[in-house]
């Protein structure tokens, strides 16, 4: 128990150092910042897919054909997202869930923003709410590297009042390159055994020709999407599970 304490305590003061660290060095003074007020804007994505990626997790969550639906309402960078994921052949799967979260866009300077998340995960695989539903922190750092090039970290911290027992902590790496339709997004998941009992690589590739316009506010997509489990500790938890998928979306943005 000490030993898994210390290893814990450990990986914090990294998180902390490596990232906490920079952002600090990277705000700026309230006062030398002219606060924006910027006005209130939403978007509705609806997306199918002929199987389905956990993208917080980087994990396949069914090879069935999975739809989901996500709404975001910003204002003076405070936000609401709402997100809900079905497998549409069985509803016992794990793509059965709903992220509810509220969110603050914290802008560090012209190209680094910082975003964390404070919500709840929801397991639906039998109602509203099953065992598992729980609390869930999430930052993500956003930084800019070239008009058309942006990286982001994300850290997920799950599990972390109610099913204390099944506490997680996920990282995501991904690279996002845009250029007029096309997004090609390179990402790498890590969910280390610090606060749980396994740990686990993944890798994914996704290529779309996106933003086309159907009609004023009303955006179409296609897509595919590719996910290499490289590492993991623990294959009853999650087993080594490749995918290669097929997604179309729209988008409603006001």
């Amino acid at each position: 128990m000490k030993q898994a304490a210390r290893k814990f305590v450990i990986h914090i003061f990294i998180f902390l150092l490596g990232w906490m660290g920079p952002l600090l060095l990277w705000a700026q003074p309230k006062d030398s910042v002219k606060v924006e007020k910027k006005p209130l804007h939403w978007r509705l994505t609806a997306r199918l897919h002929s199987q389905a990626i956990f993208n917080y997790g980087g994990r396949l969550a069914t090879e069935n054909p999975s739809f989901d639906i996500n709404f975001a309402i910003e204002k003076n960078n405070w936000g609401f997202f709402l997100f809900k994921g079905m497998d549409l052949y069985d509803h016992n799967t794990f793509y059965n869930f709903s992220l509810i979260a509220v969110y603050r866009n914290i802008k560090l300077s012209n190209k680094l923003t910082f975003t964390p998340y404070v919500g709840s995960f929801l397991e639906q695989e039998q109602g509203v709410a099953d065992h598992g539903s729980d609390a869930v922190i999430i930052l993500i750092t956003t930084a800019k590297l070239h008009p058309k090039l942006s990286f982001e970290h994300m850290t997920l911290f799950g599990n972390l009042i109610l099913v204390p027992e099944e506490r997680d902590w996920v990282n995501r790496f991904r690279f996002s390159y845009t250029n007029h339709h096309w997004d090609v997004v390179s990402t790498a998941w890590w969910n280390n055994n610090a606060i749980d009992h396994s740990s686990y690589w993944t890798s994914g590739l996704s290529v779309a020709y996106s933003r086309i316009k159907a009609r004023e506010h009303l955006f179409l997509s296609v897509g595919l999407s590719g996910l290499w489990m490289m590492h993991t500790s623990d294959t009853e938890a999650n087993p080594y599970k490749n995918a290669l998928l097929l997604t179309v979306s729209a988008q409603l943005l006001k």
